[in-house]
């Protein structure tokens, strides 16, 4: 079995956010991964599975997450990642995506060879509108 890339584990976690799949989604993270789920929020989210189901009903309830272009920094086993987003309605999935944001995750990888993310912060590099 081959081992998946980087851009291949961003589009199975964002998959799995599409389709409520929570076991895939943990598949994605770490076991110490943190997530920023709010641009002002102070306190470290170490569920990724709750804050994302919070994300999703609060900001994208009828929403489906893309991809758009990614850049990767690699070096040794940490990887930063920093990916557009779109998010398009469920009703016109084929839509022409609106205003991307720029998600900044943060990789590692595993004892096992396997990446998973660590740090995700889907908010992005926007953070820096809220400092």
């Amino acid at each position: 079995m081959t081992t998946p890339t980087i851009s291949q584990l961003l589009s199975r976690l964002h998959d799995a956010v599409n389709v409520g799949d929570e076991e895939a989604i943990k598949t994605c993270y770490g076991t110490d991964a943190n997530i920023v789920c709010a641009p002002l929020h102070t306190d470290v989210q170490r569920n990724c599975v709750d804050a994302l189901r919070r994300f999703k009903h609060k900001f994208m309830p009828s929403h489906l997450v893309t991809t758009g272009d990614e850049v990767v920094l690699e070096a040794g086993d940490i990887a930063l990642v920093i990916a557009k987003l779109y998010l398009v309605p469920r009703s016109t999935p084929h839509a022409l995506p609106c205003e991307g944001k720029r998600a900044v995750y943060v990789m590692q990888k595993q004892s096992d060879g396997q990446w998973r993310c660590i740090i995700d912060n889907f908010f992005g590099t926007d953070l820096l509108d809220f400092a």
